[in-house]
């Protein structure tokens, strides 16, 4: 075989490329209209029957956008008669990466229906026959300009109809595919030949003297049938002592980040719709996803898309995994927040889904408690999944398969993925099914010795988009082809079951102590304000669902408030996603957190103040009375701020409780801290309030006095004077 096969091979490759579209139709122009930040228009543009006389005219090659502006374009389209019955593809150029560092992302909808995203990897869209039926196409794009390294205007560079040559198409995948793999292989592997081979009696069948030629076409479909004989004749050649490798399709979507919340929401639609519109055309297709937050918001705003996707669910090809309400940082937050996480993610599954997932998973999150093997355990998860702690900057991680064991002695079993980024420094959960993805998931295993089935990750991510028509035409060639492990596409939790009964827990290491990363130093400490915000959340939360709960109990009234509780943890947990609370997202997101913040607020401190006065409606007291409550589960002393009134009350009657009363001012504000003794575990103690005057004490920041002394300190908090007020000295 000539040493130039692979080169000839490429170029060959190139002319059965550009042969897949055998005919293309315009689409010239548009109705338009755009607004910023999507509020202009409503969802209900989509229907054919919208009235958008009023809009302006738009052609393709125009400009739209600028910064966070969504665009709505309408259009009709004639399909040719003798198209009616063939493969039919849309394709668009909507905002392509020209001027700027990120594309727009959009949504297609056909005839009324969304069908499918269109973004840097998504620009094609199969019609499905059905669209077809009535000779004409009803199109709308609602289209996002961006906030990220966007251009001035985007351009709309290119709209299509598009006829498609099946044949053309098939072998061009399978032969992508092919090439990429003979490049993963050593020259001298005899399977390589076999590749090589395979290709070349492929090829050896075109006419590629007139490219897109009827000659051409009617050669183009032996070939494949010369290429598919050769590859089903090596099915099974290299028998079971091959590696496996299981694929789960997913798409990382970060709730926030370089982008605002509001913008994930439309992200998810756009990411759902082409999983669906894929799954169609692919039916070994599976995905998975991880955050019910984001299937919440999906059913308010997309009720359609979000019935589909239940369907999809319940015949098992789509999976609900994770357990978490998002996939939340898990070093800031405290215990309760990470059992709350649990508590309302898996109720959100059972509730909507019918499902219990055991997967933990967490591919992002930057670093790992010690503590959540014990939580995740006691919330019925089994297993856990990450790829981050590869990004360690100096340390390897000694295994990719363990017992995670936690604080209390509970073991998680853990695996890392460790397909491999494309600059090779890190795994990846962000795949993309190649054949170098597919054999570096193996290469760099580390325990080989031991297990011998792997897990990878493929789709697009971060900020949505998920797993390509490329990305599953490789996993069709990949299946079981020599040189590769054998590859089959399932769900992640079917992967850990399997890995579970393989594996006996002698048979693994055990790590001992927290999953540390050794990268993204300073997440404990940005933002502080948001996360003194999380902290005093936390604790008026607890305050107000154990008060609720005593007042309930005492009152005999079933008052608890669970639903308004349930929305502000809802909240809470959202803004403990692992881009937003460690402090790694943009201005904006913080400028939100801080609203969603406000109401978490208002909802922990109405419950807090209705379970307050519930309370003291029962209390027996004589007389008018400071009631201080202690939230832990220790009996404890303390000091504690009051208003200061007017009337001077702020003693206490009870000589066994014999209260200290100081006045101090606090931004511009007088008021007495009190000293409260023996405030029970859980409970209350109330302090009958008598006239004593307050003692007088002033506190500023470089001003500090009391009946007996003056002191003064200097800008740097030195003490330069003391005055003892009762020796005038």
């Amino acid at each position: 075989m000539p040493f130039f096969t692979p080169e000839k091979i490429e170029k060959q490759l190139a002319e059965i490329e550009s042969a897949i579209y055998r005919d293309i139709k315009p689409i010239p122009g548009f109705k338009f209209q755009e607004g910023p930040g999507g509020e202009a228009t409503p969802v209900c543009a989509a229907a054919p029957d919208y009235d958008d006389a009023d809009w302006a005219d738009f052609q393709v090659g125009d400009t739209w956008g600028g910064y966070d502006v969504t665009a709505w374009f309408r259009a009709r389209v004639t399909i040719p008669e003798t198209w009616r019955d063939q493969r039919l593809y849309l394709r668009f150029l909507v905002g392509p990466r020209d001027g700027g560092g990120s594309t727009a992302e959009t949504m297609l909808y056909v005839n009324g229906e969304p069908l499918q995203a269109l973004d840097v990897w998504h620009e094609e869209v199969w019609l499905p026959p059905e669209t077809m039926q009535a000779g004409e196409l009803h199109l709308a794009l609602k289209a996002w300009s961006g906030v990220l390294e966007i251009p001035a205007r985007r351009r709309f560079k290119l709209a299509q109809l598009i006829l498609v040559d099946e044949a053309s198409e098939n072998l061009y995948h399978i032969s992508r595919v092919l090439l990429q793999a003979i490049g993963e292989l050593d020259e001298n592997e005899l399977r390589r030949m076999y590749l090589l081979q395979a290709l070349n009696d492929s090829y050896g069948c075109i006419d590629f003297s007139q490219a897109k030629s009827p000659d051409f076409y009617a050669s183009v479909r032996p070939a494949l049938a010369v290429l598919q004989e050769h590859l089903s004749g090596m099915v099974g050649a290299e028998g079971t002592m091959k590696p496996r490798v299981s694929a789960v399709g997913h798409a990382h979507i970060d709730l926030a980040w370089l982008w605002r919340l509001r913008h994930s929401r439309e992200k998810a639609a756009r990411t759902f719709t082409t999983a669906l519109h894929l799954m169609r055309q692919y039916p070994e297709y599976r995905f998975t996803h991880s955050s019910p937050q984001l299937f919440k918001f999906l059913k308010e705003d997309y009720p359609d898309i979000f019935a589909l996707v239940k369907e999809r669910i319940k015949a098992g090809q789509w999976e609900v995994t994770g357990g978490m309400w998002v996939e939340s940082d898990v070093n800031i937050p405290n215990g309760e927040s990470l059992a709350r996480q649990f508590l309302l993610g898996q109720l959100y599954l059972r509730e909507e889904f019918g499902v219990t997932c055991r997967l933990l998973w967490l591919p992002d999150v930057f670093g790992y408690s010690w503590a959540l093997p014990q939580i995740a355990r006691q919330s019925g998860i089994d297993y856990f999944l990450t790829s981050k702690i590869s990004w360690n900057q100096f340390n390897r991680f000694p295994y990719d398969t363990f017992r995670w064991r936690g604080i209390d002695g509970t073991e998680l079993l853990t695996y890392f993925i460790t397909t491999p980024a494309e600059d090779l420094s890190h795994y990846t959960y962000n795949g993309q099914l190649s054949p170098q993805d597919v054999k570096g998931t193996w290469d760099l295993y580390n325990q080989k010795a031991t297990n011998h089935e792997l897990l990878t990750l493929f789709g697009w991510g971060d900020g949505g988009g998920g797993p390509t028509k490329e990305m599953l035409e490789s996993g069709r060639v990949l299946k079981d082809l020599p040189g590769f492990p054998l590859l089959r596409q399932e769900l992640a939790e079917q992967f850990f079951e399997r890995l579970a009964r393989r594996l006996p827990q002698d048979k693994l290491p055990v790590w001992d102590g927290e999953l540390y990363l050794e990268l993204h130093r300073g997440t404990y400490t940005s933002q502080a304000y948001n996360k003194r915000a999380n902290r005093r959340a936390e604790v008026l939360y607890h305050n107000a669902e154990w008060l609720s709960a005593v007042a309930s109990v005492l009152t005999k009234e079933n008052v608890y408030p669970a639903a308004s509780l349930r929305e502000g943890w809802e909240l809470l947990l959202l803004n403990q996603f692992h881009d937003i609370l460690p402090g790694s997202s943009i201005r904006e997101v913080y400028e939100d957190s801080r609203r969603d913040y406000d109401c978490i607020q208002e909802i922990g401190n109405a419950a807090l103040f209705a379970a307050q006065q519930r309370l003291q409606g029962c209390m027996a007291l004589d007389s008018p009375s400071v009631v201080a409550y202690n939230g832990l589960s220790w009996p404890r002393d303390g000091l504690v701020y009051l208003p200061l009134t007017g009337d001077g009350d702020m003693g206490t009657a009870d000589e066994s409780k014999a209260a200290t009363v100081q006045m101090v001012e606090e931004d511009g504000e007088q008021k007495a801290l009190f000293y409260v003794a023996e405030v029970p575990a859980l409970g209350y103690a109330a302090y009958p309030r008598t006239h004593t005057p307050p003692h007088p004490l002033t506190i500023t920041r470089t001003h500090h006095e009391n009946q007996f002394f003056r002191l003064t300190l200097n800008q740097r908090g030195q003490l330069t004077s003391v005055w003892d007020k009762r020796r005038q000295r």
